[in-house]
């Protein structure tokens, strides 16, 4: 890894974790308060991926950062190796996170699953009201509430079968593909035309578009146990295979022709 690799890599994961403070801020001003860390985390994580693309969007798309590329490739630097230390630099956060979804049940991930709210209903037994989905009683003589003993609501309790692991994964695919996708649409190739790079971008656009749409329409047919939670990575996984094909197709196979021309 070279200086300017490093340095683009710092600038990547720094623009990311910025707008993943952000989004966590947001958050927390607009909730209805005295939340658990966990569930604020599950509330921000879905956005990770987004926000690892805005990050290497920033790194890349500076001035500054276009000419030294531009001068990197006068030098012979493919762009596929000046894009892979700012990916992977963006990426990484998505990589963290989807790991945490996948071994922490303290991470809330129902904000992935959207829908409508329980209802919770209350029963009267031996002279108090008990309700088995909050795990309280609440007695009529005093009226406080007193947890019931040996109740406890699972983490994931509602949501489909593998619901954590198609998080994780889902959130892992889309940080790489996202964070590509982003990349290759910013960063200014001097072997392309302004209309090619316009019309790249275009692409960028509604391939993201797409696939968030659909990413949100499986989450939720999941929820509503219409469709396995496995269905919900596909759309992010076809993404990033689109994007490393494209990845391969533009930028390497023409050096290899170049060079055995």
């Amino acid at each position: 890894m070279t200086a300017w690799d490093l340095r683009a890599f710092l600038r990547a994961l720094g623009a990311t974790l910025v707008g993943i403070a952000v989004v966590w801020l947001v958050t927390a001003a607009s909730d209805e308060g005295q939340l658990s860390v966990g569930v604020r985390a599950g509330r921000t994580l879905p956005l990770a991926p987004l926000c690892s693309a805005v990050g290497v969007a920033l790194a890349l798309g500076a001035t500054r950062v276009r000419s030294e590329t531009r001068a990197l490739e006068a030098l012979g630097r493919s762009p596929s190796q000046a894009l892979v230390a700012p990916v992977v630099g963006a990426a990484l956060p998505s990589f963290v996170f989807a790991a945490l979804i996948a071994a922490s049940s303290a991470v809330d991930i129902s904000a992935f699953y959207p829908r409508a709210p329980r209802g919770d209903s209350f029963v009267y037994r031996d002279g108090a009201f008990e309700s088995a989905t909050l795990g309280v009683r609440v007695a009529t003589s005093d009226g406080d509430a007193r947890p019931i003993d040996g109740t406890s609501i699972a983490p994931d309790e509602g949501l489909p079968r593998g619901a954590r692991s198609s998080a994780s994964l889902s959130t892992a695919l889309a940080g790489a593909a996202l964070t590509l996708i982003a990349a290759r649409a910013v960063l200014h190739m001097s072997m392309l035309d302004r209309a090619t790079r316009r019309r790249r971008r275009a692409l960028a656009l509604v391939l993201v578009a797409v696939t968030s749409i659909a990413t949100l329409v499986a989450f939720q047919a999941a929820a509503a146990h219409l469709l396995p939670s496995a269905v919900a990575a596909v759309p992010s996984a076809l993404l990033l295979a689109s994007a490393l094909f494209g990845f391969r197709s533009r930028y390497r196979f023409p050096h290899a022709r170049g060079a055995t021309g």
